[in-house]
């Protein structure tokens, strides 16, 4: 009995550690398919409602139509039994005769019926058919959905790498602008007098960053914060990230209008 006990016992242990196991897993899958689930919800909703009613009706169909083969069974019976006696009393009874025509005419009117009501259930299980071709193809966008989440994810994973492997220091400006005015500093590494004033070199719209001419010969820090201007309106603010010799990059920090920047625009110093 003890042994058995114990069997008892450790089946009951691993039938609660696999339960709970399975009650988490569960969990977890309904978490990551509740968001795919809404994409389609309202539209499998709408398709399973007007299934249940169809079935609704192919029920009272069916219902009706075994009431009219067991109607027209009995009647085929009576007709037969009718149809026998006849053949024995022909010269006898012209009642029975009657009965027999009218008989005749009540089942044809029962097949007719029941004729009737066979192309309706054909109809209804049409109907029925196309509302399954719905579902099916709801079921078919759920795993589309599915799929697209998966490659989503996927190109985010790429953008992030992208992102990470990005390398300023193969950008090469050779251009000067002669007219544009130079910012009073005193020499390289030390804060300018006045505010510092350069132009935009590249725009990247994908990271949201753009490069300037101002750069450690100007006295350019990691951490100033420039305007971007295009004549009198500002743009946005630039958060400098990286500092070369002759020129710097820049993080658009919120608010920033980086699809309105452009090569050409003028930075300034933010103070």
């Amino acid at each position: 009995m003890p042994k058995i006990f114990k069997i008892v016992l450790i089946l009951l242990v691993l039938t609660s550690i696999i339960s709970g196991a399975l009650a988490v897993v569960a969990y977890m899958g309904k978490e990551r398919e509740y968001m795919k689930r809404l994409l389609v919800e309202d539209k499998l909703a709408a398709t399973l409602k007007e299934k249940g009613k169809i079935e609704k009706e192919l029920d009272a169909v069916t219902i009706t139509k075994e009431a009219l083969e067991v109607k027209v069974t009995k009647i085929q019976e009576e007709a037969d039994n009718l149809s026998a006696q006849i053949e024995k009393e022909k010269q006898k009874n012209e009642t029975i005769l009657v009965d027999v025509e009218s008989k005749k005419k009540e089942l044809e009117k029962a097949k007719m019926d029941l004729d009737t009501e066979k192309k309706e259930k054909l109809s209804i299980s049409k109907r029925l058919e196309e509302i399954q071709l719905d579902y099916d193809k709801a079921k078919k966008e759920v795993t589309r959905l599915k799929n697209e989440e998966t490659n989503l994810q996927k190109k985010i994973a790429d953008l992030e790498e992208k992102t990470k492997s990005i390398n300023l220091d193969k950008i090469v400006v050779n251009t000067v602008d002669a007219n544009a005015p130079a910012p009073a500093y005193t020499k390289p590494g030390q804060p300018a007098k006045f505010p510092l004033q350069g132009k935009v070199l590249v725009v990247n719209k994908d990271y949201s960053f753009i490069v300037t001419d101002l750069g450690q010969d100007k006295g350019v820090q990691k951490g100033m914060v420039l305007e971007v201007r295009e004549g009198g309106a500002v743009l946005g603010k630039a958060e400098i990230d990286k500092v070369y010799d002759t020129m710097s990059s820049a993080t658009i920090l919120a608010g920033g209008r980086i699809n309105d920047m452009k090569k050409g625009n003028v930075v300034i110093e933010s103070r």
